[in-house]
């Protein structure tokens, strides 16, 4: 990616919160991924029941490429992988990552709720940026993003009306990429129409920030020598936690965490 490009989303970002990357995957992929999202939608359906969360999360299937690994086409290659380089200042981890969707005709689903991806607040520190990946064409009548205006951001949870007052809409195309800082109060708008509205929602980190989902043992230490270098990375298998002192006392290249990782 062009290095102005790259200055002119980073800029966005810094100044009023959020950019738009547009076209980043192709509808082919897109759809791809959509099919393989309802296929283990039951899996996911039948594990919340059991939990009692059926309620909260009816709507999304956290940590996706766990159960369908054709999601990790969305990340290999990663489309902005020259941003959150530079955003981080180098290496960067994939924090979270999962499907979700608004329901049509007005349903509700708890990502309505005004929110922030991570409940610790980071100020001006760059530890956490969030990604969407719109899996259908987003419009205000769909549902799309409530962002807070960086300027009106608080540390605090706004009131309702106040987010609702000082927020704008996101709105874009299947297969754009909208990047956010993760310090902005955000929700999803609902959804006035008769088809579903998809998403993915994303979060990366600096490799030192603990995952939500520990990915390199849920996919398997050995499905490291499957995929890429860069993949491998996103995905924290550089900058692993230790689980016994045989894998803490390791030469310096079979480190669990790297000393690139910072």
């Amino acid at each position: 990616m062009e290095t102005s490009i790259i200055k002119n989303h980073i800029d966005e970002i810094d100044n009023k919160g959020w950019t738009l990357m547009k076209g980043c995957y192709n509808s082919n992929l897109i759809d791809k991924i959509n099919q393989g999202i309802e296929k283990v939608k039951p899996t996911y359906h039948k594990i919340q029941e059991e939990a009692g969360l059926s309620n909260l999360s009816h709507n999304s299937t956290h940590h996706t490429f766990v159960s369908y690994r054709g999601v990790l086409d969305l990340l290999d290659p990663n489309p902005t992988h020259d941003i959150l380089t530079e955003f981080f200042g180098g290496k960067y981890i994939l924090n979270t990552m999962g499907a979700a969707w608004c329901d049509p005709r007005g349903a509700y689903n708890y990502t309505q709720k005004i929110h922030r991806d991570i409940r610790s607040y980071s100020s001006s520190s760059r530890l956490y940026l969030n990604g969407v990946i719109l899996l259908d064409d987003t419009n205000e009548e769909n549902g799309a993003t409530h962002m807070i205006i960086k300027e009106y951001n608080t540390e605090e949870k706004p009131s309702d009306d106040y987010f609702m007052s000082h927020s704008e809409r996101i709105c874009g195309k299947k297969g754009d990429i909208i990047l956010f800082d993760g310090n902005m109060w955000h929700s999803a708008g609902v959804n006035q129409t008769d088809k579903t509205r998809r998403i993915f929602s994303q979060l990366f980190t600096k490799p030192f920030v603990k995952q939500q989902m520990d990915y390199p043992r849920a996919l398997g230490l050995d499905f490291k020598m499957e995929i890429s270098e860069n993949l491998a990375q996103i995905l924290g298998y550089n900058s692993m936690t230790p689980s016994n002192l045989r894998e803490f006392y390791k030469p310096k290249e079979q480190r669990f965490y790297q000393s690139d990782q910072g």
